[in-house]
């Protein structure tokens, strides 16, 4: 008991004591500066002879002694926090600001050391009623100390409910990318990006070593939110850094187009925002309605809206989140279990400080959209403005249903037929029967000068997926799918060598995981693509006799809880392609990139990666002037502390 009352009285008081202690308490002793803090403040006073004797069994009379001297102290800080906020200038009053300041911060900073009084004050409360004899016997009005306790419980209550009007949060990213040249070759990276070049813009340069091909990105994200726990909420995030890039080649560019053929090099600092949205809830004739507006996020699929990961080296949620970000609005109504969403805003002219004068813009909007993204050919459609309604309704809870459409419009029309509209519509299904789950995709695209149709013709996707999950140690999943050569949505469906979302292809996938030890994982992935159709080899490379092939493994080991290390393995070969004038030089392409990885966590805030990746091309995907053979090496680290 007597313990207990000592930790109530040290929680109590001021950090600062004096080093005037009790005699028989020596200065290696465990409680030593607790006693210390405690004798200064006057809670504790020892015997008359000036000893504390700690080993000598404390009476009710003492222990009501050091709980009164516990109350007046925590009653002082009290009544001394009140003096000095009457102390502080009114307004019209002649005072120094800086003066005011320093008082408002002292102020601020014992307010905030009262948040975790509650548990002290309550035990406080259960001692004052347990002694209360002893305490009667002092003097002490005891009902009064009582009201005194209640009240100060109060009000440390609704100080720890109390929060700040905005909560800040964020991440600082630091990335390092350098390139060697193997053997007099450039390396070829799976981004499609040139490393070991003394050239980063688009030309072949010098093959140079990592010093030279040396790149240092950063980034730091501040996201913004009100704490309000009724009425909208809002959030932002604002981004400074030099990883978006102003001009070919420098950072990664905007967050959605691919970079093939550049090198990598720091863009200019730049300053950008990459979301900002007020949220509120209603109902509308009795449906659960929200609305988001502002510059938002929204993803379908990947077969109907999703963006590019195009950042295979670089880890980070705004890069990698498949999010297309608008400025416009996100409505959704709840039909019960289901809910709509319609959505749209425009998807151009959202730049950062750098590329805001630009016209046009070199490396283009922040996070725009565009039909057919990474194709070897395609329209190409820059999307303007989206309009778009999703509805998803669970089918029992094994099932999942997933409908969409849109309306993506452009402002500069394409092909020969002037395209100016991409619609887009499709659906995913989703079952599990116990431990095997089934999906299935099927998406459509029509390309349309206003309500005309210019092509609906195979421009259709799909794709059907079983998994089976034998535990949490294996797991197996395979796959079929087809994309016809016009099937252009905005959307992420793969990579094949360095080639971002392939039509006109048809084929099987199969892949798994095992953990042999709780160390110790593998997981592969094959992949096995045949040309859709003869009639699109000379707009999407790909024939009928066209053969590809992809085999990736990747092994990884966790040397302890905070560091692990990977060896992973990919090789994609084509055979029998078709040429194309300036874009697929035809023939047998092959990739292989061979990669060792680090990864070790500083904290649970920071986390540092480093990687070395050998890549072992030839390349007849044309990007620089016709050059096939690339072999290098290309190193990269990652610092990313979170806050």
């Amino acid at each position: 008991m007597y313990a207990l009352a000592s930790v109530l009285g040290v929680a109590m008081v001021a950090p600062a004591f004096a080093q005037d202690n009790f005699p028989d308490v020596p200065e290696n002793h465990w409680a030593f500066e607790a006693l210390a803090k405690l004798k200064a403040a006057g809670i504790l006073v020892g015997y008359p002879d000036g000893l504390y004797r700690g080993g000598r069994p404390a009476s009710r009379y003492e222990l009501a002694v050091a709980l009164h001297a516990a109350y007046q102290n925590l009653k002082n800080i009290t009544d001394g926090l009140q003096s000095q906020i009457n102390a502080l200038p009114k307004t019209g009053d002649s005072f120094n600001p800086q003066a005011l300041n320093d008082r408002i911060t002292a102020l601020e900073n014992q307010v905030n050391s009262m948040r975790g009084w509650g548990d002290d004050i309550a035990n406080l409360k259960r001692m004052a009623d347990t002694f209360q004899r002893e305490l009667q016997s002092l003097g002490v009005d005891v009902e009064a100390m009582k009201r005194d306790l209640a009240d100060l419980a109060d009000r440390v209550t609704a100080l720890e409910k109390r929060k700040p009007a905005v909560d800040i949060t964020g991440d600082a990213n630091f990335w390092l990318g350098a390139g060697n040249s193997i053997s007099g070759n450039l390396g070829l990276d799976m981004d499609g990006r040139i490393n070991g070049t003394d050239n980063p813009g688009f030309g072949l340069g010098n093959a140079v070593g990592l010093t030279r091909d040396l790149t240092l990105l950063h980034e730091v994200a501040l996201t913004l939110a009100g704490t309000n726990e009724s009425g909208p909420k809002w959030k932002g995030t604002v981004v400074v850094g030099n990883m978006l890039g102003n001009a070919p080649g420098t950072g990664f560019g905007n967050q959605s187009q691919v970079n093939y053929g550049f090198g990598y090099r720091e863009g200019s600092e730049d300053v950008y925002i990459q979301d900002f949205g007020i949220k509120f809830d209603t109902s509308v004739a009795g449906l659960g309605f929200n609305a988001e507006v502002g510059r938002v996020g929204y993803k379908v699929s990947p077969y109907v809206y999703q963006r590019i990961d195009k950042t295979s080296y670089f880890s980070n949620d705004r890069w990698d989140n498949g999010l297309y970000y608008f400025d416009g609005g996100i409505l959704g109504f709840n039909f019960g279990s289901a809910r709509l969403d319609v959505f749209g805003g425009r998807n151009t002219n959202r730049f950062s400080v750098n590329n805001a004068d630009l016209n046009p813009p070199t490396t283009g909007p922040i996070n725009g959209m565009f039909s057919g993204v990474g194709g070897a050919a395609g329209a190409n459609l820059v999307v303007d403005r989206s309009l778009g309604v999703n509805f998803n309704v669970p089918l029992t809870t094994a099932g999942n249903l997933n409908l969409a459409y849109l309306w993506l419009d452009s402002n500069t029309p394409v092909t020969a037929a002037a395209a100016n509209r991409l619609s887009v519509f499709g659906g995913t299904l989703d079952w599990t029967l116990g431990s095997i789950k089934l999906s299935g995709d099927y998406a459509q695209t029509d390309l349309q000068r206003n309500s005309t149709q210019v092509n609906n013709k195979n421009n259709r996707a799909w794709q059907v997926k079983a998994g089976l999950a034998g535990s949490d140690r294996w797991g197996l999943w395979g796959a079929y799918r087809e994309v016809e050569a016009n099937f252009l949505a905005p959307g992420d469906w793969g990579r094949l060598g360095i080639i971002r979302n392939p039509t006109n292809i048809k084929g099987f996938q199969i892949g798994g995981h095992l953990n042999l030890t709780d160390a110790l994982s593998i997981e592969a992935m094959g992949e096995f693509d045949k040309g859709k159709s003869n009639t699109f080899a000379a707009t999407t490379g790909f024939n009928t006799a066209t053969e590809i092939n992809k085999f990736s493994v990747g092994l990884g080991y966790k040397v302890n809880p905070n560091f692990n290390v990977m060896l992973g393995y990919e090789d994609t070969t084509f055979k029998g392609m078709n040429a194309i004038p300036g874009v697929v030089l035809g023939g047998n392409p092959n990739y292989r990139w061979t990669t060792l990885g680090l990864g070790y966590g500083l904290s649970d805030a920071a986390k540092l990666s480093v990687q070395y990746q050998i890549s072992d091309v030839r390349n007849e995907f044309v990007l620089r002037n016709g050059v096939q053979r690339y072999n290098g090496g290309f190193l990269t680290t990652q610092l990313s502390v979170k806050f």
